[in-house]
């Protein structure tokens, strides 16, 4: 089972890099997030630990329901169902993003680093998330995007947390949950601002504000 959920995780990622529309990111994400709710979930089950019943949890609401309903508000209200513009073209991006998932295999590989006995067939798959995420924020220039980005990268990190010592501390878990929500409501918040002053989220046009 964890091989299947490790597979999902790293197609849902490149699946992001390979959308047409900004609109198709939120259930991709969602998806995503719901996929890290369910490792979190199966590992709970076979090491009967609190914290990550919790960790699950909170996961599946704030990051599989919340965070997509927050993003698919923002992208209804500033109307921006358009293609999404990128700086390589949709077969250079994949092509990319398949060196990066082989480059996060290997580096884990490489590195040693401790794995959990449940959490082991996760850490290379974290680390691709991590390289994965950077490069959607470096190939895309809508704002909205850059915030994908963002998101898909935490959910790398969290999965590191998860695969090497079955998370964090609760008190950690909160706080990282609480101030993923609030990046979140700042990037919609940042992205009516770009609209309303340039009418697009191409975030090139904000070197225009340069005196």
């Amino acid at each position: 089972m964890e091989q299947w959920i490790a597979m999902l995780l790293l197609i849902s990622a490149i699946w992001l890099l390979q959308i047409r529309k900004i609109s198709d990111s939120v259930p991709i994400l969602a998806f995503q997030s719901f996929v890290l709710a369910l490792m979190a979930g199966a590992m709970w089950y076979e090491t009967k630990l609190s914290h990550l019943f919790v960790a699950a949890l909170l996961t599946l609401i704030v990051k599989a329901i919340i965070i997509p309903a927050i993003l698919h508000y923002t992208i209804k209200k500033i109307d921006v169902h358009r293609r999404v513009e990128r700086v390589t073209s949709k077969y250079t991006s994949l092509l990319i993003a398949i060196i990066l998932s082989v480059a996060g295999f290997y580096v884990t590989s490489r590195l040693h680093l401790p794995s959990t006995k449940f959490g082991a067939p996760y850490l290379p798959v974290s680390i691709t998330l991590m390289f994965l995420g950077t490069f959607i924020m470096i190939d895309h220039k809508k704002a909205l995007m850059q915030g994908i980005g963002l998101i898909t990268i935490e959910n790398g990190l969290f999965l590191v947390a998860q695969s090497i010592s079955y998370g964090m501390p609760m008190m950690v878990e909160l706080g990282v949950f609480f101030d993923m929500l609030v990046t979140v409501v700042i990037i919609g918040i940042l992205s009516f601002r770009i609209h309303s002053t340039f009418e697009s989220l191409n975030i090139e046009k904000m070197s225009n504000l340069k005196g």
